[in-house]
């Protein structure tokens, strides 16, 4: 990906990330990602270092920092979603538990081989990364034995889906994409690494990490156009009919349900997989 078509798209995205969470379809994802991390990765008394590899506006670690008492480390390559980080912990109670640091997780030179107890990369930082065995490969180096990562990425199948029955895309769009595991979803978006189950947990596994769990999320509902507004001013049908607590809750208990078996996690929008650095 060429560097100014990422400080373009990154300018551009920080100055609104942060409310998404006005949408209620993405309120749904986030519950769904947060259960998941609790479920899997680690105690919420446990202390150490988590760090969070593409972590962006620190949106996801200031969530966090309410659970769990450890120290977080945001790495992210984008200065723009950087410094809307800062701006985030100012006004958080947690700038303190936060470290940022700016730079390229394909090479984490400034951090130490084995100095991370754990390590998260939420909403597919992995999918804007031309380099990405080599990211995992940097991850597992800088994380300690006995450490668990959990990584997301863009769903090859949902994404192929989507361009089929959203898109009407062309058949040599459609061809291209089933080639090369690749997305364009709109102009103004970079081209972006896809991924299945079974490829997430290889490129995990062929960098030495041991693959515990993946899930889809969400594998059942999905998101409308207007859930991907730039300016996070429109509403999708689905987010407004999230907004009825009990329609929230029973969409999250089956997502939950089902979402780690075997023959429905490529369903998901994304792929969310959960690994170890075996001692």
């Amino acid at each position: 990906m060429r560097k100014k078509e990422f400080n373009d798209f990154f300018k551009l995205y920080a100055q609104n990330v942060d409310k998404a969470d006005k949408q209620y379809f993405w309120k749904l994802s986030d519950a769904l990602i947060i259960e998941i991390i609790k479920k899997n990765i680690f105690d919420p008394g446990e202390s150490g270092t988590i760090l969070d590899a593409g972590g962006g506006s620190a949106r996801w670690v200031i969530k966090l920092c309410e659970h769990y008492r450890a120290h977080f480390t945001v790495y992210d390559l984008s200065e723009d979603m950087l410094v809307q980080a800062r701006h985030n912990l100012l006004k958080s109670n947690f700038k303190n538990r936060v470290t940022l640091v700016h730079g390229d997780i394909v090479k984490m030179n400034n951090i130490a081989t084995g100095s991370i107890d754990h390590i998260l990369s939420i909403y597919s930082p992995l999918s804007f990364i031309d380099k990405k065995a080599e990211a995992i490969s940097e991850m597992y180096r800088i994380l300690k034995p006995g450490g668990k990562i959990a990584i997301m990425g863009h769903g090859h199948y949902n994404a192929v889906a989507s361009k089929i029955n959203n898109s009407i895309a062309l058949p040599s769009e459609l061809y291209k994409m089933n080639k090369t595991y690749r997305v364009k979803w709109a102009q103004h978006v970079p081209e972006l690494n896809t991924f299945s189950k079974e490829s997430l947990e290889n490129l995990l596994s062929d960098s030495g990490f041991t693959p515990i769990i993946t899930y889809g999320v969400p594998v059942f509902i999905q998101p409308g156009p207007e859930d991907f507004d730039l300016e996070n001013k429109k509403y999708s049908k689905i987010s407004k009919a999230l907004e009825n607590r009990d329609f929230f809750e029973s969409i999250f208990s089956i997502e939950m349900e089902h979402n780690s078996k075997s023959t429905v996690i490529n369903r998901g929008m994304n792929v969310f997989s959960i690994a170890t650095k075996h001692y």
